[in-house]
């Protein structure tokens, strides 16, 4: 018997962890009772563990002998958003939903628990089977304070040589397919805050005041035409003003307006050189006005950068026990962030992500990731869980 039909004899309790999960979501470093439902699946597998950073968790399974040492990471928090599907399985938290696919990963990663539990005379060295929270935030999200915490060692000097990742959602043509690609695979992300400052005054008379909506309006769209000029056209960078806010009444020009905004990039080079000067591009087009503008960055995730080392494992794997057609060399990246990428140690660890297609359009499985409809096809969860154990595997008896 292979790896991809042991996991699919374990499908049963695969599902059974993902539908429990799903039912109870918990927001980022508050899945205290997620993390002990996995704690709880780790005693009866019979692997031991540690906690990390309040809601964490690490289990730990040794080999036949002494070799290299490769993480597995799945993310563990949900969303505030309202479910909408329904279904047996739908959320019990009001306002809160497993719209990412978590529910999936965790129970995914503990199937992979139990399959390489019951390999583990089968390859040399370690493998870290680790749950991180708050991969969706708040602040610079979950991996960073579990790397802190000692996850995965001295942070200096790791013990982990690897790690690998999948993630879910209903992309891609279908259910099962895999999608890979070696260099960068996830996007940078970094919050802009904009507070610009102008002068109150009435509607009917603006040109008493300084009217800090319209400067806003003007930073808006000055910015797009900006970064073409700015930056090499030849490289992806997007920035989103998501929200403006501000005035009080309808015949008040008020005081001060707030931006809050995105940058994503696939380049840490540009993305500091377009953090570096935004500040004063924002401030000058303000004073153009007779305003200010200050600006205030919360660095986030770094681009996520996938080694082929890792990947090639993956591929093989894949295509061991599956569909080789179903696996697809992805052309392009996404800015979407991942920060399963801090565990590279901005690249002195090799690490890799690799898409998992949950799609099903004849079962209605198509709505995207971080819908309020998002909902996944169950029946390709083994595979995922499979792949995982065995790209972990091949990894450790290739060294």
């Amino acid at each position: 018997m292979n790896l991809g039909e042991e996991a699919k004899a374990i499908e049963d309790k695969i599902i059974e962890y993902r539908r429990h999960i799903h039912m109870n979501p918990e927001l980022g470093f508050e899945e205290f009772e997620t993390s002990k439902y996995i704690k709880s699946i780790l005693d009866k597998i019979g692997v031991g563990y540690k906690g990390f950073a309040e809601t964490g968790v690490v289990a730990t399974i040794k080999g036949n002998g002494e070799g290299k040492r490769i993480m597995i990471r799945a993310d563990i928090d949900a969303l505030p958003i309202v479910e909408e599907n329904d279904v047996p399985y739908k959320s019990q938290i009001e306002g809160k939903m497993h719209a990412c696919g978590h529910d999936a990963h965790i129970a995914g990663l503990l199937g992979v628990t139990e399959l390489i539990n019951n390999h583990k005379d089968d390859f040399k060295g370690t493998v870290d089977l680790l749950f991180q929270p708050a991969e969706e935030g708040p602040g610079s999200g979950g991996a960073v304070p579990m790397i802190k915490a000692g996850a995965i060692g001295d942070p200096n000097n790791p013990h982990i040589d690897a790690a690998i990742s999948l993630h879910v959602g209903n992309f891609l043509d279908g259910g099962g397919q895999i999608g890979v690609k070696d260099g960068p695979f996830t996007g940078s992300s970094d919050e802009i805050y904009i507070k610009v400052i102008g002068e109150s005054c009435h509607a009917s008379a603006p040109h008493e005041g300084v009217d800090p909506v319209h400067i806003a309006a003007q930073i808006t769209t000055s910015i797009q035409g900006w970064l073409t000029r700015f930056i090499d056209p030849v490289e992806p960078v997007v920035f989103t003003v998501g929200k403006i806010d501000g005035g009080t009444r309808y015949n008040i020009v008020s005081d001060t307006a707030q931006m809050d905004c995105t940058l994503r990039t696939l380049n840490e080079e540009v993305r500091g050189k377009i953090k570096e000067a935004l500040p004063k591009f924002c401030d000058g087009i303000a004073k153009a006005h007779g305003g200010s503008a200050e600006v205030k960055i919360i660095k986030g995730y770094g681009v996520g950068v996938n080694a082929k080392e890792i990947n090639d494992h993956i591929r093989k794997t894949y295509t061991e026990l599956f569909d080789a057609d179903n696996l697809i060399e992805q052309e392009k990246p996404v800015l979407g962030a991942e920060d399963f990428f801090e565990f590279s140690l901005r690249g002195k660890i090799p690490v890799a992500m690799f898409w998992m297609s949950t799609t099903n359009k004849d079962k209605g499985f198509i709505a995207p990731n971080h819908s309020s409809t998002f909902d996944i096809d169950e029946e390709v969860l083994y595979m995922g869980a499979a792949t995982l154990a065995g790209s972990a595997i091949s990894y450790l008896n290739s060294h």
